[in-house]
């Protein structure tokens, strides 16, 4: 990511932040006055939940301020992750406010007051809702276009506000025109609509921190970036850490041919890691495989050992880095497996037991690696 992008991101992120301050201001006041008027707890609880947005757009706000720090001695890879934190704390505030308005809910069910109804107060509620769809459309826009997972979360609250609004207007109605009093049961509905929210950016923030599995299209276009680069080939064991939606480091594993020259096969990693970050701003680190299965004997053999790893298990998945050493009667290779095998040391039993039964003038070396991509 230049320069320019980053200062744009941010751009996005503090004026949408700023914009959705001022929005939910205006409707948390709004709602909040005509649901003290009218009596809905409902009412006031959408005017609450608004409020807390406020709170959420200036963490959001901030989040991003110290994102922005400069790498230090003790932090070199820079301060990026705070967005997360600060996603995370967002999340949790819908939590807490979907909780409080379930208390307060439940027992207005139990406790039930009568309503107050105006077309106004109608038509102000349904205002607020279209705004809320506004909010949530660019936010979710300016989501995409940052990556910013605090701005995702404040998309996905309006989005539910205005679902919970609609609920809560209709059931205003609904107690005006019938006689049954809806409002405690609206509240309540609200509120679940706050936590089933509040739950799933906790689950979306946590899995960003911990860190997540490279999409498909990723590691594609890191392979197809690779092959341009002869004479390298793949790109296995791929694996990338994100310190923050403008910063990423990853480390990957490449073939080349066992005969090939050592300054060519330099160039073209150095070539390779420049457009790498060029075009998806990661900084690999890259490995090599030296391999020699241009030989025909080589290429039947490795054929054959894939084979048999799948007979051992299902969960073997592929092989690379194959490399025979004719003189020492040695084998070399990595297999890749999925994460449903478990027993790690039994399957390597197994395998070794069942190559040297296939291969009885050979020993096998191998590394069994997880499905990283």
């Amino acid at each position: 990511m230049t320069k320019e992008e980053k200062s744009s991101r941010d751009q996005i992120i503090r004026k949408n932040s700023i914009l959705a301050i001022v929005l939910n201001t205006v409707m948390a006041a709004i709602k909040i006055v005509i649901g003290i008027l009218s009596s809905s707890v409902a009412i006031i609880s959408d005017g609450i939940n608004n409020a807390s947005d406020i709170l959420s757009s200036l963490i959001t706000i901030v989040g991003n301020i110290f994102a922005k720090r400069k790498p230090t001695h003790s932090h070199p890879l820079g301060f990026g992750r705070i967005e997360y934190i600060s996603a995370f704390i967002v999340s949790f505030i819908i939590l807490f406010a979907g909780f409080e308005l379930l208390t307060s809910s439940v027992n207005k069910i139990f406790n039930p007051e009568s309503l107050s109804f105006s077309p106004l107060m109608i038509a102000v509620i349904i205002a607020t809702i279209f705004l809320k769809i506004f909010l949530w459309k660019i936010n979710k826009s300016a989501a995409e276009k940052t990556e910013s997972e605090a701005l995702k979360a404040s998309s996905i609250d309006s989005l539910v506000d205005a679902l919970s609004s609609s609920v809560t207007v209709l059931a205003v109605l609904i107690s005006h025109f019938a006689p049954v009093n809806l409002d405690g049961i609206a509240g309540v509905i609200v509120s679940l609509f706050i936590l089933v929210t509040g739950g799933k950016t906790i689950l979306e923030t946590v899995s960003s921190i911990v860190g997540e599995r490279p999409k498909k299209e990723t590691v594609r276009e890191i392979r197809e970036i690779i092959s341009r680069h002869p004479p390298l080939h793949g790109g296995y064991d791929i694996q990338i850490h994100n310190y923050g939606p403008e910063r990423s480091a990853g480390t990957c594993n490449v073939e080349v041919p066992s005969d090939a020259n050592a300054e060519e096969v330099y160039d073209a990693m150095t070539d390779a890691q420049t457009e790498l970050y060029r075009e998806l701003g990661i900084y690999f680190t890259l490995g090599m495989y030296a391999v020699n299965d241009i030989n025909p004997t080589v290429r039947l053999m490795k054929k054959e050992v894939l084979k048999v790893l799948k007979s051992v298990s299902p969960s073997v998945m592929a092989m690379h880095a194959f490399h025979v050493h004719f003189k020492e009667s040695l084998v070399h290779f990595d297999v890749v497996v999925d994460f449903n095998l478990t027993d790690i040391s039994e399957f390597r039993k197994k395998a070794t037991e069942a190559l040297e039964n296939e291969f009885p003038t050979y020993r096998f070396q191998y590394n069994i690696d997880p499905d990283y991509a």
